[in-house]
């Protein structure tokens, strides 16, 4: 992690400086510098977006899984009154937090059905994966982002990162397609527009695309299921994160 505070408002608006000293030099640091106050906000901004892009209800069936099986539950005694400790307790980082709310998922399902769990199991670490993903692109110290309102309505958010050589790419509020058609995504340099991939058809997470480059500007066209080799329509939104 590099020391120019300059380079940390990306990583501290994810609460991902472990280091105390290097928290303290970006935190003294935003107090006077009026750039770092406004990426600090843009950051945050965008995490809440890509937040919302990814945010799943709870399955119907749980709470009243959780209300039946309660009553199975061993209570245990009171523990006896403990003295204070000396050592102040600091709080988790919200990245344990939520690994630990889906461990917690995933037992209360392996309770229900092993077939049930280890498929649980599985999406929470397809899950992990892709938050390390989109994590490592939103901490790199060269992150950019953008948002654009797309023809035909909704919202398509990129976060760029040269040094990663990677983009994260969130959207909202995008028209349905029926299953024939697709939203393809296009990184478009110099040399043209090069595929990077398809948006997933249910669209509720963000997805990394690459090889980003510093020139390249992100589109997004409708084209068939399967994608195409090169754009077959106009891009509904093109975006160059600043």
């Amino acid at each position: 992690m590099t020391d120019d505070p300059h380079a940390l408002a990306g990583a501290y608006a994810l609460d991902a400086l472990d280091d105390a000293a290097q928290r303290r030099l970006f935190e003294t640091h935003l107090t006077g510098c009026e750039t770092c106050a406004t990426e600090l906000h843009e950051f945050r901004a965008t995490t809440a977006r890509l937040g919302v892009a990814v945010a799943e209800p709870p399955p119907p069936q749980l709470r009243d899984r959780v209300l039946a099986e309660i009553r199975d539950v061993r209570q245990l005694p009171p523990e006896p009154p403990r003295r204070a400790s000396v050592h102040p307790i600091r709080p988790r980082r919200w990245r344990r937090a939520v690994a630990a709310g889906l461990a917690a998922a995933a037992c209360l399902v392996t309770a229900a059905s092993v077939g049930v769990a280890v498929r649980e199991r599985q999406r929470v670490e397809r899950t992990e994966a892709a938050y390390q993903s989109v994590a490592s692109v939103l901490s790199a110290p060269d992150a950019r982002s953008a948002t654009g309102r797309a023809t035909g309505g909704g919202t398509v958010t990129i976060v760029a990162s040269a040094s990663r050589g990677r983009v994260v790419v969130a959207s909202d509020g995008l028209r349905a397609l029926p299953s024939s058609r697709a939203y393809q995504l296009w990184l478009i340099g110099a040399g043209g527009p090069r595929s990077a991939g398809l948006l997933p058809a249910d669209r509720t997470g963000p997805v990394v695309a690459g090889t980003w480059r510093p020139s390249d500007r992100l589109g997004v066209t409708v084209e068939p299921a399967g994608g195409s080799a090169r754009p077959t329509t106009t891009p509904l939104v093109l975006l160059s994160p600043t």
